[in-house]
């Protein structure tokens, strides 16, 4: 095996930024969401996962949270957008996450999934969109 680029362990990535992954799974949230005003009329559950592509070596190697994505911020970020108005289509309400993520992250944030399911349809599980960026 060739040797591994200064200051990066044997078999780390090589090629252009890492793909290393922050996870957030079901974040909930209570929204005004949907088409009609009587279905906004209510607030409805939403979850919401995250998963965020950055090179995090920095902040492994040095614990430093400034070189991360602080990801109660993160959490505390999504909430405040989503709670804090009406949304018609779960479509918006991902659209707008991935947004938030990219102005407040990115860099280091190179590329970010948001999956948002809505529990509302009765004999469903629930409803999800699932978008996936590049920064």
């Amino acid at each position: 095996m060739p040797a591994a680029p200064e200051g990066r362990a044997p078999g780390a990535a090589t090629r252009g930024a890492r793909a290393d992954r922050l996870s957030v799974a079901a974040l909930r949230c209570r929204c005004h969401i949907g088409v009609t005003e009587e279905e906004r009329r209510e607030r409805q559950r939403l979850e919401i996962d995250l998963d965020l592509y950055a090179d995090l070596e920095d902040a492994g190697r040095s614990a430093d949270l400034a070189r991360t994505v602080d990801y109660r911020d993160l959490c505390d970020r999504v909430r405040g957008l989503l709670e804090g108005r009406p949304w018609h289509l779960v479509e918006a309400a991902a659209v707008a996450v991935l947004d938030l993520v990219f102005e407040r992250w990115g860099p280091p944030v190179s590329r970010a999934v948001v999956r948002v399911r809505k529990y509302v349809l009765p004999d469903v599980a629930h409803v999800e969109v699932e978008m996936e960026r590049p920064r």
